[in-house]
């Protein structure tokens, strides 16, 4: 039945689109007595039937024998315009533009004046890129139908194509000579006008609107900007302080008033403006942020910018309460205000509603490595590592603070394993290497922790802090001093006036019994802040007694433990007055 229905249907569109052609060969009247088909009315039939066969194949889609019988239609009747305009629409759809011109072109010649074949013409023309072509035969439309506006903004759309926005331009002048001043064609001759770098037109064409919409917000802000880049700054200036009183709560006008003063040089009321922008809920809450990170390297320097900063914090987190990038922009800026309880405390209320970003963890941890929180920072760190179980960086703070809390193989087990993860980041990988040496140290592993320092240094081998520190070990072992001594002199040479690394040289040199040399470097160490370090003093106090200078190396004992702790042999030392090693 369904079959029956689709054929019933095809045979009707093919006679009803055959039946509009019949005009071109109407029925003679039939008289009394009848008469041998002539030759003009065999061509007829044949005419029809290929007409007929090429509807009909149209309507099935075989284009190419629809082609076919309109093909036999025109050498039967190359007087009948219609077989080239089917013929043309069914190449210029494939894409055959060079057939489908000729054969539209035939058809025009047939009947110039049938819009259906110049809007054909024109769109084949168009299709092939021959966009002046195209434009005369839109031409022709127009003359045709003058009222038809859709002809003189196709018209118009093709000289744009042809980037001749001029000819374009005034196919819409000649379009508003017939509808009026239309804000839709003033919008694309300003736009025009534009492209052209003729900003004075496109400021005219503005202004037509704005004849006819005083109110419309959005031709207001074009019209300022054109203002500015034709260097008419109080003109736009006094268009967004008629835009501020129409949409008070317009944030984007307001910056932009911001701007305008500030570049006017009143603070003052820049600063005002910028507020108002910031309490508009219209403006988007990424440039508000982007304008609170510049002030970032301000707040330091300037307390007026840090108070602003502040401020504008505040407003901003009241305007998006529930947008926690707001309170994440807030919490650096105390950060670097040095706030860094204050700002722990912002990035700790993040992460109680959102625990996925792993910024904001990294921040606690650091706020926390400069408070010495280490419970915290084991605590934070484990958490982390939860959500984020391939990030270095929280396995190092877990293992620093596994160390704090002499939890060595938790520390060596995170160690370990967040190495394994660092992946082109050389100061990372130090400190991870650094720290496994210090707690193989702790743990007197002490391959290990050579291993490791050497490690260090071969990603960097001026580490001073490598350095001393391997060179320091070694002579509390009293093992390869030579290479220790070496160590620590390059590390002073480094790092002049240090007097941490001045003693550790001093040290190296004691174990190598050169106590004169030890003694000149010692004084150098307590010159350089040693004074107050009861390890250095005790040092200095061990190299005096061994220089046969007992008395001396006594009060350096008692003055050492008077500073606070140093080694477990103090006591007996300055009892005794005997050197104790």
């Amino acid at each position: 039945m369904k079959k029956l229905s689709i054929i019933l249907i095809l045979n009707i569109v093919c006679f009803t689109s055959f039946s509009q052609w019949r005009s071109y060969y109407p029925e003679e009247k039939t008289t009394k007595k009848p008469q041998k088909n002539s030759k003009k009315e065999d061509t007829k039939k044949l005419f029809d039937a290929s007409f007929f066969n090429a509807i009909k194949a149209k309507s099935l889609e075989d284009y190419d024998e629809a082609l076919a019988y309109f093909a036999k239609c025109i050498a039967l009747d190359k007087k009948n315009p219609t077989p080239f305009y089917e013929s043309a629409a069914i190449n210029t759809a494939k894409g055959n533009y060079e057939i489908a011109i000729e054969q539209i072109k035939s058809a025009v010649t047939l009947d110039p004046k049938n819009r259906w074949y110049l809007l054909l013409y024109a769109k084949t023309l168009f299709s092939k890129q021959d966009f002046y072509n195209a434009a005369l035969q839109y031409k022709k439309l127009i003359d045709l139908e003058p009222g038809n506006k859709e002809n003189y903004y196709v018209l118009a759309e093709t000289y744009i194509y042809a980037n001749d926005f001029k000819k374009a331009i005034d196919v819409y002048n000649e379009l508003e000579d017939h509808v009026g001043v239309d804000k839709t064609i003033s919008t694309q001759k300003h736009r025009l006008y534009r492209q052209l770098n003729d900003i004075k037109g496109a400021i005219k064409e503005l202004k037509h609107i704005l004849n006819l919409y005083p109110d419309d917000i959005e031709t207001m802000e074009i019209l300022c900007e054109l203002y500015f880049l034709n260097d008419e700054k109080e003109k736009a200036f006094e268009l967004y302080k008629n835009l501020s009183i129409i949409t008070p709560n317009n944030g984007r006008i307001h910056l932009t008033l911001a701007d305008y003063y500030r570049e006017s040089g009143d603070k003052l009321k820049s600063y005002e403006e910028l507020k108002l922008a910031f309490k508009s809920t219209s403006l988007d809450v990424d440039t508000k942020i982007r304008i609170l990170i510049s002030y970032y390297k301000l707040v330091d320097a300037d307390k007026e910018m840090a108070k602003q900063a502040y401020e504008l914090s505040k407003i901003l987190i009241e305007a998006h309460p529930n947008d926690l990038k707001c309170r994440a922009v807030f919490a650096d800026i105390l950060y670097i205000d040095n706030q860094y309880q204050k700002a722990k405390d912002q990035y700790l209320y993040i992460l109680d509603k959102d625990k996925t970003k792993n910024e904001i963890w990294s921040q606690v941890l650091f706020i926390q490595a400069e408070q010495n929180d280490f419970e915290g920072m084991l605590k934070t760190s484990s958490m982390a590592l939860e959500y984020f179980p391939t990030d270095p960086l929280f396995y190092y703070f877990n293992g620093l603070s596994n160390r704090w809390f002499n939890n060595y193989d938790d520390a060596i087990k995170s160690l370990l394993l967040g190495v394994e993860f660092v992946v082109e980041n050389q100061n990372l990988m130090i400190e991870f290497y650094s720290n496994l040496a210090d707690v193989y140290n702790s743990k007197q592993e002490y391959d290990l922790s050579d291993k490791h320092y050497e490690k260090v240094l071969d990603i960097d081998s001026n580490n001073v802090i490598a350095l001393n520190n391997y060179a320091y070990y070694l002579s509390l072992r009293g093992e390869k001093l030579e290479k220790a001594k070496e160590m620590s002199y390059k590390c002073n040479s480094l790092e002049v006036d240090n007097g941490t690394y001045q003693d550790t040289y001093a040290w190296v040199l004691y174990q190598l019994k050169q106590y004169e040399q030890a003694e000149k470097w010692l004084l150098k160490a307590l010159s350089n802040g040693g004074e107050n370090n009861p390890v250095v003093v005790e040092h200095y106090g061990d190299v005096l007694y061994k220089l046969g200078k007992k008395e001396n190396a006594l009060n350096q004992w008692k003055k050492a433990k008077s500073l606070g702790e140093a080694s477990k042999f103090l006591n007996q030392k300055i009892e005794e007055g005997q050197l104790y090693e």
